[in-house]
């Protein structure tokens, strides 16, 4: 089913000042005088309809996670999650990820997450997926010495794709699985995998900079 767009969801962002920052296209500024010094930083790029991180926020409140989300109706959404359970290390970002230069420092994240990303199965659309080498050499500069790449799909080509390009870009496979459910301890699930995880392998990995 289609999302419905909602009219008024860029308005009700610009309203949660504090805990969401709103960022054009072009108009993007650094982030990271929001986190608390001397903390460890993790993003989740594409936060869906937000249950991932806040999870995630509850269990490690030693990290301080950024979610972003460019499809502003969806955030509309994760807020709405949010403000029913609150946890004090989360913002939220209404940005893309090709300003993540613009939005944090060179080696300053710890973690990144990249959970059913859109797989853009066609090969001229391959620019467009969030494994593409233009974007793993971004995350490369961004993340600290042995920063890491979590990754999660259900789809078979895509995590083929991202387990080659991570080898080829700086990174090391620290551990996959083609099928999460086999063994899914220490597994934090989103909205998408709940729903679908009896009906597909869910595929994961842990990748390391090199």
């Amino acid at each position: 089913m289609r999302l419905r767009a909602d009219q008024n969801a860029k308005d009700k962002l610009l309203k949660e000042k504090g805990l969401v920052s709103f960022f054009e296209k072009e108009d993007a500024q650094n982030v990271l005088p929001l986190a608390p010094g001397q903390t460890p930083i993790a993003l989740e790029i594409g936060c869906g309809k937000g249950g991932f991180v806040i999870q995630h926020a509850k269990h490690h409140p030693e990290f301080f996670y950024f979610a972003l989300e460019k499809i502003e109706t969806i955030l509309v959404k994760a807020l709405k999650k949010y403000h029913r359970a609150p946890v004090p290390n989360i913002h939220y970002l209404r940005a893309d990820a090709h300003q993540l230069t613009e939005l944090f420092s060179p080696s300053s994240l710890a973690q990144i997450y990249l959970n059913f990303s859109d797989p853009w199965p066609k090969n001229r659309h391959e620019k467009r997926r969030l494994t593409h080498p233009s974007l793993l050499k971004v995350y490369h500069s961004l993340l600290i010495p042995r920063g890491e790449i979590h990754l999660k799909t259900d789809n078979r080509s895509f995590f083929h794709y991202s387990l080659v390009t991570l080898q080829a870009h700086g990174f090391e496979i620290q551990s996959f699985t083609r099928d999460l459910y086999q063994d899914p301890k220490d597994n934090i699930p989103t909205e998408f995998e709940e729903k679908f995880r009896d009906q597909m392998p869910i595929h994961r990995l842990i990748a390391v900079k090199r």
